[in-house]
C-alpha cells in the first residue's frame, strides 16, 4: 500500500507523457541531409534519465508511472532499473511506444527480446504480436505495426569511434545517417565519392569527440556540431573499399596520418532514385589539402625564419608517417609482433591533408603490405607490382610498371614522390605560388621539347606526364637548374629550405638504383637536418647576422593578423616571439593554428571547379627585376631596322596600361593595338619565368593591328602564336576595338562596321582548351573501354547527380554564317554527347535552325551524331545562302514542348549569335518571356524547370547573347533560365550553367586568345595529363585493380 500512495503521489502533478511528447516533436527531431528527419537520441536518453527540478525521482520514472496509471491502475509499476539496464536496455522502445500512446507495454516488448540493441530488427514480432492479440492490449496489429516501424525509423544509425556497423534494409533503405550537413569535397575519384560530413554534438559519443574535438564549430540552425570526412564507395566497389579499409586498420593511430574513424555499410537512396548499397569510411577532416593550401588567396610563404622550420617540421610529418608505413609493426592481441613492408604508391598533394593545422598523409587506396623477408634476405626482393598511382609524381620506374604488370618496384618509389612533393613545397616557399606555376611550366616545356625530339627520330626517352620530374629514366636536367634557381635566391635567415634541396637532390630524386642503395632512411635525414636548421639560426643569432622581431613588428603583425581569419591566424606573432626568445621548443605554437569556425563553411567544397578559378596573384616590381636578365630571351626575330626601337629598352610603352584597383587582376597590363602598315613577327621567349610574370598576359600571342587603309580588317601575326595553359585565369579577355581604345589613345579612329563580316576561313579549336582536351579523354575512353571489356563507357558520376530526370536537348545553327565552325561544332557536340548520353533515360534531342529534316528525338547519342553530320553534309552542299531566325526556332520548339509531357528540360545552342533571318532582337528574349510566363511554370516551385544553354563560335561572346544571360530576367521579371559560354569555357558550365547556380555563378568565360584563320593550333596544353596518358593509366589501373585480387593486399 505504501507503493501505491507513492504511486498516487506522483500522478497528481503535470501530464510528463505529454511534456515528452512536445519535446520529441518540437525539440528533439532535426533534418538530415538527405531530407528526411531524425531524433537526436542522446537528447532524449540524456532528459529521460535526468530529475525535474523538485523532483526526487527520474523522468523515465514519472513516465513509467502515468503511462501503466493512465492505460489501467496497478500495484506493481516497473521502475527504472528494469528498462534501462546495461544487458537490455530499451529506453528507444520506450520512447516509440509513448509517441503512440501504448507506454504501458513496455515490459512486454523487453519480454520479446526487443531492445534498443535489436530495435529496428524487431526479432519476435509475430510471438509479440499472437500475446498482444490474445490479451486484447490492440486491436488492430497491423496498423499498429506501420505506426510503430514509422517512428523507430526516425531513430538514425548511431555512430561511434572505429564502428563496424552493417545497417541494412535491402529494397527500402530507411536507415537514416545523423548528418545534418553533407557536401561533396571531390566526385573525381574513379572508386569512390569523398564529402564533408557534419554530426550534431549531442549524437557524437564522448570517446568519438576526443578523438576529433578540433572539427567542432557551431552551426546556425543545427548548434555545436563536428565534422568528419566520409568517403563513400558504390556497391560495385566493394571490395576496392575492404582493401582502402584493411590498409587504414593497420596503420591506426600511426604518426602522420589521417585517422580512421570507423566504416559502415547502409542500403540507402543514391542519386538515380534508386535503394543502392554503399560502403562507407569516416575519416579525420582535413580543412584543405597541400595542393590547395599552396594555392590558397589567404596562405603566404612563411618570412620569418622560425616559421619557415615550423612549415618544414609539419610537413616532415608525411616522411614519419612514410616511415611507419615501409617498417610497418602490427602487435596482435597475444603480445606478438609481425612485421611488414608497405608501399603507399600514390604520394602527392592531393594526398597530403591539413588536419589541425598539421600535414598528415592519407589515401590508401592503392597502398600495398607484405610480410618482411626473415633477417638477412636481400632487400631487392621487398618489391611489389603497382596498381595505380599518379603519373606526374611517379618515379620513372612506375611509368614501366603501369605498361608492364609483371614489373615490380621497391618501396623507393614513395621516396621519389616525396622528393617531388618537397621540390614544389620549397619553390613555394621561396617564390609563392607563382613560382610554383612557373616550376610547373618549366617540366612542361622540356618534356614538350623531349617529345619533339623523339618525334625527329631521336633516341630519347620520354615520360607518360606532360609535367613529370624525370625524362622516362632519371631527373629532368630542368629540376637541378629550378633547385639551383631556388637556391640562388634563399633568405640569408633561412636555415632550413637549402638544406631540403640538398635531401632532395642527393637521396630523393636520384635513380632507382641509387635510392635502393641508401641506408638511411628519409625521415632520419629529415629530422637531423631540422635540428641542424635550428642551431644555425641560433648562431646567427648569437653573432647578429640576423636580429629578432621588434616589438612594434610584433604588435604590427597581431593587429594585421587578429583582423584576417586566415588559416595563418597566429603564425607571424608566434613566429616573433619565437625569434625574441630563441626558443627551440615550438610544440605549442603552431603556425598553422586554425581559424574559429563560426558558421559551417568549407573551404574545400567542389575542389575541381574551384581549382580551375583561382584568380593568379602578381608579386610587385618582378617583371622589372626580371626585364634587365630574360630581355636577351625575347628579342625581335627579323624584325626591321628602326621599327619600334622603344620595345627594346626598359621605358614602359606609353601604350601600357595596368587594370584598376578593384579588379582581381592587379598588376597585369594590357596591351592596346599598335598602328603598323607592315606586319611584324611574333615576339617569343623561351623561359618557363617569361610566359609567368612577363607583362603579357598571353606569353608570345601579339595583338592583332589595324591596318589605316582597313580599319574593320583585323591582321594576325604571320607565324604560329603561342597560347598560354588551359586553366582560363591566366589568360586576360580579348578585348573588343572600342576597349582598347579606351585603354590608350590610338592616333587612327578604329570603325567596325554594323554588318555582319563572316569569316571565310575555318575556325580552329586550340587544344590548350578545355573542350579539346576533354574531346580527347572521351574519345579515348569510348574506344579503350570498349576495346578492353566490351563494355559501355563509365557514366560522369559528377554530371549524374545533377540530369536527375531531366531531357537534353541541342540545338544547332547551322545557318551559312556557321559555315566556318562546323569542325569546332564537331568536336563540341561529341564531347557533350558523351559526357550525357545515357544520363536522359529517354533519349537526347537535336534539331535544327534551318530544315527539319535532321530532326530526331528520343534517340541515342550515336544517332544524334549521325544527323548531325548529315545536316553538315547538306550544309557543305547548300548552293544559297540562309540566315537563322532564332525567334522563330525557340517558339517552335517551345510549342513543341507545351503539347508534350513538360519535363525538365535543357536547351543547349551552338550558335555564332549572328541570326541574320532575326529582323528584330527582341523578338527572340520577346519569345522567351512568353513562354516562361506560362501558368504551367508559376505552378511549380523549381524556378529553372526549362533552360536554355548558349555555347558561343566565333572570336568573342556576341551582345546578343550577353544581353539574353545578363539582362533578360530583370528586363522581363522572369526566371534566370539563360546562361552563355564561350566555347573556349568551362565544359561542365556548358552542360549545367543555366539550372545549376554554382556554374550560372561564374563569370562567362574570358576568352582565350582565338586560333587564327587560316592557321594551326598550338601544341596541347600541358595543365592537365594528355588523354592518351589518362587513358592509358585507367585502362592498367582498372585491369590491375584491387578488385581482382583483393588477397593480395597482405601478399
Amino acid at each position: 500500500m505504501e507503493g501505491a500512495e507513492s504511486a498516487t503521489t506522483m500522478s497528481a502533478g503535470p501530464n510528463i507523457i505529454s511534456i515528452f511528447q512536445h519535446k520529441l516533436k518540437y525539440e528533439w527531431k532535426s533534418k538530415a541531409s538527405c531530407g528526411r528527419h531524425y531524433y537526436r537520441t542522446n537528447d532524449i536518453l540524456k532528459w529521460m534519465r535526468s530529475s525535474s527540478p523538485n523532483k526526487r525521482i527520474s523522468n523515465t520514472d514519472r513516465l513509467l508511472i502515468e503511462a501503466h496509471e493512465a492505460y489501467e491502475p496497478t500495484l506493481k509499476i516497473p521502475n527504472s532499473d528494469e528498462v534501462d539496464n546495461q544487458d537490455s536496455c530499451c529506453l528507444n522502445v520506450f520512447a516509440v511506444l509513448l509517441e503512440l500512446n501504448y507506454g504501458h507495454l513496455i515490459l512486454l516488448f523487453q519480454r520479446y527480446r526487443i531492445t534498443d540493441k535489436s530495435f529496428h530488427d524487431l526479432p519476435n514480432k509475430e510471438s509479440l504480436e499472437q500475446d498482444l492479440l490474445r490479451k486484447a492490449l490492440i486491436s488492430d496489429a497491423k496498423d499498429f505495426w506501420e505506426r510503430f516501424q514509422e517512428k523507430m525509423w526516425l531513430y538514425p544509425c548511431p555512430l561511434g569511434l572505429h564502428m563496424t556497423s552493417a545497417f541494412l534494409d535491402p529494397g527500402r533503405g530507411r536507415w537514416v545517417m545523423p548528418f545534418c550537413k553533407r557536401q561533396p569535397i571531390s566526385m573525381k575519384g574513379g572508386t569512390a565519392s569523398v564529402y564533408e560530413v557534419a554530426v550534431e554534438e549531442s549524437l557524437v559519443p564522448l570517446s568519438l569527440q576526443a578523438k576529433i574535438s578540433s572539427s567542432a564549430y557551431d552551426d546556425n540552425d543545427h548548434g555545436r556540431c563536428y565534422t568528419l570526412a566520409l568517403k563513400s564507395f558504390s556497391q560495385e566497389n566493394s571490395d576496392i573499399f575492404e582493401w582502402e579499409k584493411q590498409a587504414y586498420l593497420a596503420v591506426l593511430d600511426k604518426p602522420g596520418m589521417v585517422q580512421f574513424l570507423g566504416e559502415y555499410e547502409i542500403d540507402e537512396w543514391i542519386e538515380d532514385g534508386t535503394v543502392g548499397r554503399t560502403y562507407n569510411i569516416l575519416l579525420e577532416y582535413g580543412d584543405e589539402d597541400l595542393e590547395e593550401f599552396l594555392a590558397s588567396k589567404e596562405t603566404y610563404p612563411p618570412s620569418f625564419p622560425t616559421e619557415t622550420i615550423q612549415f618544414w617540421e609539419s610537413l616532415a610529418n608525411v616522411a614519419t608517417a612514410l616511415h611507419s608505413i615501409h617498417n610497418l609493426v602490427l602487435r596482435r592481441q597475444d603480445g606478438s609482433q609481425h612485421l611488414f613492408s608497405g608501399w603507399h604508391c600514390d604520394l602527392k598533394p592531393d594526398n597530403i591533408l591539413r588536419v589541425d593545422g598539421e600535414f598528415k598523409l592519407a589515401d590508401f587506396g592503392f597502398a600495398k603490405f607484405k610480410p618482411k623477408y626473415p633477417l638477412g634476405a636481400p632487400p631487392e626482393k621487398l618489391i611489389s607490382f603497382i596498381t595505380g598511382g599518379t603519373e606526374t609524381y611517379g618515379a620513372p620506374e612506375c611509368d614501366v610498371a603501369r605498361r608492364d604488370p609483371r614489373k615490380s618496384v621497391s618501396q623507393t618509389i614513395d621516396t621519389w614522390s616525396f622528393g617531388c612533393v618537397l621540390s614544389v613545397s620549397a619553390t613555394w616557399v621561396v617564390l609563392g605560388y607563382q613560382g610554383v606555376r612557373a616550376y610547373h611550366e618549366q617540366r612542361r616545356s622540356a618534356i614538350t621539347r623531349l617529345r619533339e625530339r623523339k618525334q625527329r627520330g631521336e633516341n630519347v626517352t620520354v615520360p607518360a606526364a606532360d609535367d613529370a620530374f624525370h625524362d622516362g629514366t632519371d631527373v629532368l636536367p630542368e629540376v637541378r637548374e629550378w633547385h639551383e634557381t631556388l637556391r640562388g635566391v634563399l633568405r640569408i635567415s633561412d636555415t632550413i629550405t637549402g638544406r631540403i634541396l640538398k635531401i632532395v637532390d642527393e637521396y630523393m630524386l636520384v635513380s632507382e638504383l641509387a635510392r635502393r642503395s641508401i641506408t638511411i632512411s628519409v625521415h632520419e635525414v629529415l629530422q637531423r637536418e631540422l635540428r641542424h636548421a635550428r642551431k644555425e639560426y641560433d648562431r646567427l643569432l648569437s653573432k647578429g647576422i640576423v636580429q629578432p622581431v621588434t616589438e612594434s613588428v610584433k604588435e604590427a603583425w597581431l593587429n594585421v593578423e587578429n583582423q584576417e581569419h586566415s588559416p595563418m591566424n597566429s603564425r607571424a606573432v608566434e613566429a616573433a616571439a619565437a625569434d625574441t626568445t630563441r626558443s627551440r621548443s615550438l610544440s605549442n605554437h603552431s603556425c598553422f593554428a586554425h581559424a574559429p569556425r563560426h558558421q559551417y563553411k568549407s573551404s574545400r567544397i567542389n575542389k575541381p571547379i574551384r581549382m580551375d578559378q583561382l584568380p593568379p596573384g602578381r608579386v610587385a616590381h618582378r617583371q622589372d627585376a626580371l626585364q634587365p636578365q630574360t630581355s636577351q630571351a625575347f628579342m625581335i626575330e627579323s624584325e626591321p631596322a628602326g621599327a619600334h626601337v622603344a620595345s627594346k629598352t626598359n621605358t614602359p610603352r606609353p601604350h601600357q596600361a595596368t587594370h584598376s584597383a578593384h579588379s582581381d587582376r592587379s598588376f597585369r597590363t594590357v596591351q592596346a593595338p599598335q598602328i603598323s602598315t607592315q606586319k611584324e613577327p611574333v615576339v617569343r621567349g623561351s623561359s618557363a619565368l617569361s610566359s609567368v610574370y612577363r607583362g603579357s598576359a598571353n606569353p608570345g600571342y601579339e595583338t592583332p593591328r589595324a591596318r589605316p587603309e582597313d580599319t574593320a580588317r583585323l591582321e594576325y601575326p604571320p607565324t604560329r602564336p603561342e597560347y598560354p595553359p588551359a586553366r582560363r585565369e591566366y589568360s586576360m579577355p580579348i578585348r573588343t576595338e572600342s576597349e582598347r581604345a579606351a585603354v590608350a589613345p590610338i592616333p587612327l579612329s578604329i570603325e567596325i562596321p554594323k554588318t555582319h563580316t563572316l569569316p571565310s576561313a575555318p575556325f580552329i579549336i586550340s587544344p590548350s582548351w578545355p573542350i579539346a582536351q576533354e574531346h580527347e579523354v572521351q574519345m579515348c575512353k569510348e574506344k579503350g573501354v570498349r576495346a578492353l571489356f566490351g563494355l559501355r563507357k563509365k557514366e560522369d558520376e559528377y554530371l549524374k547527380q545533377f540530369l536527375v530526370d531531366r531531357d537534353i536537348m541541342f540545338l544547332v545553327d547551322n545557318d551559312t554564317s556557321m559555315n566556318p565552325y562546323w569542325d569546332a561544332m564537331t568536336m563540341v557536340l561529341e564531347t557533350l554527347v558523351s559526357k550525357v548520353d545515357h544520363l536522359d533515360e529517354d533519349g537526347l534531342d537535336i534539331e535544327f535552325t534551318v530544315g527539319s529534316a535532321h530532326n530526331t528525338h528520343a534517340v541515342s547519342g550515336s544517332k544524334v551524331l549521325s544527323k548531325f553530320r548529315a545536316a553538315r553534309q547538306e550544309a557543305s552542299s547548300r548552293p544559297f545562302d540562309i540566315g537563322t531566325d532564332m525567334a522563330k526556332v525557340l517558339t517552335h520548339i517551345f510549342d513543341a514542348y507545351l503539347r508534350g509531357p513538360r519535363r525538365a528540360t535543357t536547351l543547349i545552342v551552338l550558335t555564332d549569335g549572328v541570326w541574320r533571318g532575326t529582323l528584330d532582337d527582341r523578338s527572340v528574349e520577346e519569345a522567351v518571356a512568353e513562354f516562361l510566363r506560362q501558368s504551367i511554370f508559376k505552378r511549380r516551385l523549381e524556378k529553372r524547370w526549362f533552360t536554355i544553354q548558349f555555347i558561343s563560335f566565333g572570336h568573342g561572346v556576341p551582345e546578343i547573347l550577353k544581353h539574353l544571360d545578363d539582362e533578360i530576367e530583370k528586363t522581363y521579371s522572369i526566371p534566370d533560365v539563360i546562361d552563355t559560354e564561350h566555347v573556349d569555357g568551362d565544359v561542365y558550365k556548358m552542360i549545367l550553367g543555366s539550372f545549376v547556380d554554382m556554374f550560372d555563378a561564374i563569370d562567362p568565360s574570358p576568352i582565350s586568345p582565338p586560333t587564327p584563320i587560316g592557321h594551326s593550333p598550338t601544341a596541347p596544353s600541358t595543365t592537365d595529363p594528355p588523354a592518351s596518358a589518362y587513358c592509358q593509366h585507367n585502362v592498367v589501373a582498372r585491369h590491375n585493380s584491387p578488385r581482382f585480387s583483393l588477397k593480395n593486399i597482405f601478399a
